[in-house]
């Protein structure tokens, strides 16, 4: 199991544990009798607000809570400033020593300067370079020990903290204090260090390629991740929107991720009227299957039970849904920093062979489609199985997402891409790029930026036979073209420009 995988969730503890910390700090001062009256009233206002104002940052950047919660995104942030007045009063009235207030303050600005810019970035897609580099400096120092989830996770947030003035009362309180110090003096010091890279990732962007190689017809698929990921009937509000990207870019090909088990025929039978629409205009479908939990644990526990759940799945969607390639094993193009085991190969293997089986028996039409996502040792020897002279896998791909270091990260994946069909000698075998930037970590433009990109270099590739963007929305990642209060981010436009040219159905 990966470190960060094991620790992914300690940022969330960390932050609960600061705001339990404010709260109970801003009680205690607010109800000492020699408190100054203007320095209890602040601190009492920001312990009253920083948890409720934590709640609506997380719920702001989803799409199920940014609808009802969009009027008062401003509450974060004007929050996170009146911390910094509050330890900065505290500092300078001498009511905590400056070996406590000053590192305070400092981590509390910082953090402060980067709501601002998390505010800006949701609001309107963009910040000044250093705000959106302090955003991306945030999301590098989580990173640290969430992993690569830190970029677009809703969770990945730091907490100000209240001073805490006056003398401990207990010794425990008195460390409990010196570690809360400790804590925002490692965090300053680390923010401190990664802006300047923050901004050199998001500066890296403006060396994309604009130059997309125009291909003869039906040698090129562009096509988008039409609805969140699906774990029953479809939401109304997802399919209008769904309806609406599509019709703002016309894709050849159009994606849809379900969540399985939760999937259900009466599900599967709404899917198939959304479909509709499109399958009569020769759009190809696309249909990935994601399931609840780490399959790897469910295996070890039962694995020929797992073997029939997946095996059901893929024979109700091949029946109802009639798609032209499946995706019987996806992965999210982010991690989600959830703790899960690593897969057995031969499990994997076993899996794979069993989907194509599948599908050769009911729909040998539909052409089965493995991805590689996170681009290390374990994608490697799995692409060489999967694009083996007697693999069952018909098609191979790629999700090259961008990573911290911006642009020349997004470069080292696709550099890899190259080597391993190289390697392979696969430039036969038909390849499907997956694709998308990264909105709140280095801002819209980025985002459009990268799967430019990356359309780029697919255009200049014969193997690769179509490219995929999604996510659609803001909906458990903040991937998606569309934002969380449903505004449309630049890539939307991007695409509408490029995907009439393709050619691609």
């Amino acid at each position: 199991m990966r470190l960060e995988q094991q620790l992914g969730g300690l940022p969330v503890l960390v932050a609960a544990l600061v705001l339990a910390w404010n709260v109970t700090l801003a009680g205690w001062i607010a109800s000492r009798r020699d408190r100054e009256q203007w320095f209890g009233r602040l601190t009492g206002l920001a312990g009253l607000l920083i948890a409720p104002a934590a709640v609506l940052a997380v719920a702001a950047s989803t799409d199920a809570g940014a609808r009802t919660v969009t009027g008062v995104t401003w509450l974060w942030p004007t929050t996170c400033v009146l911390m910094v007045a509050q330890t900065a009063l505290a500092t300078g009235r001498r009511l905590v020593s400056s070996s406590v207030g000053v590192p305070l303050t400092l981590y509390n600005a910082i953090v402060a300067v980067i709501a601002v810019g998390d505010y800006l970035v949701m609001q309107s897609g963009h910040a000044p370079l250093a705000l959106q580099g302090a955003v991306a400096a945030r999301d590098a120092v989580l990173g640290m020990v969430m992993g690569r989830a830190a970029l677009a996770s809703p969770f990945a947030i730091m907490v100000p903290l209240l001073a805490p003035a006056y003398p401990a009362r207990w010794r425990f309180s008195a460390l409990v204090r010196a570690v809360l110090v400790l804590y925002a003096a490692a965090a300053m010091t680390l923010l401190v260090m990664e802006w300047p890279r923050g901004v050199a990732a998001v500066r890296s962007y403006e060396l994309a390629s604009n130059t997309i190689i125009p291909r003869e017809a039906n040698s090129l698929a562009l096509g988008v991740r039409l609805l969140p990921v699906i774990s029953g009937v479809p939401k109304s509000r997802d399919a209008r929107a769904g309806l609406r990207l599509a019709d703002r870019v016309a894709p050849d090909a159009v994606l849809l991720v379900l969540r399985v088990p939760a999937v259900r025929a009466s599900g599967l039978d709404s899917l198939a009227r959304v479909l509709a629409p499109y399958r009569s205009d020769s759009v190809r479908i696309m249909i990935a299957l994601a399931f609840e939990q780490p399959d790897a644990l469910a295996a070890l526990r039962d694995p020929a039970g797992t073997t029939r759940l997946r095996v059901d799945a893929l024979e109700r969607v091949l029946e109802r849904l009639r798609p032209d390639v499946v995706l019987p094993m996806h992965e999210s193009l982010l991690p989600s920093g959830r703790a899960t085991a690593e897969t057995d190969p031969v499990w994997w293997a076993a899996q794979l062979g069993n989907a194509a089986a599948v599908v050769q028996r009911m729909r040998p039409a539909t052409r089965v489609l493995w991805v590689a996502t996170r681009f290390d040792a374990v994608d490697s020897a799995r692409y060489v199985r999967a694009t083996a002279d007697d693999s069952p896998i018909t098609d191979a791909g790629f999700a090259p997402t961008p990573s911290f270091g911006g642009l020349p990260s997004l470069d080292a994946r696709l550099r890899a891409a190259d080597r391993w069909v190289q390697a392979q000698q696969a430039d036969a075998r038909r390849h499907w790029i997956l694709v998308d930037g990264l909105p709140r970590a280095h801002g819209d433009a980025a985002q459009r930026d990268a799967v430019r990109h990356v359309l780029a270099w697919s255009s200049a590739r014969r193997w690769v036979r179509g490219v995929i963007v999604g996510e659609p929305s803001d909906d458990l990642q903040m991937l998606g073209v569309y934002a969380a209060d449903g505004r449309e981010r630049s890539v939307v436009e991007m695409l509408r420009r490029v995907l009439p040219s393709s050619g691609g159905r």
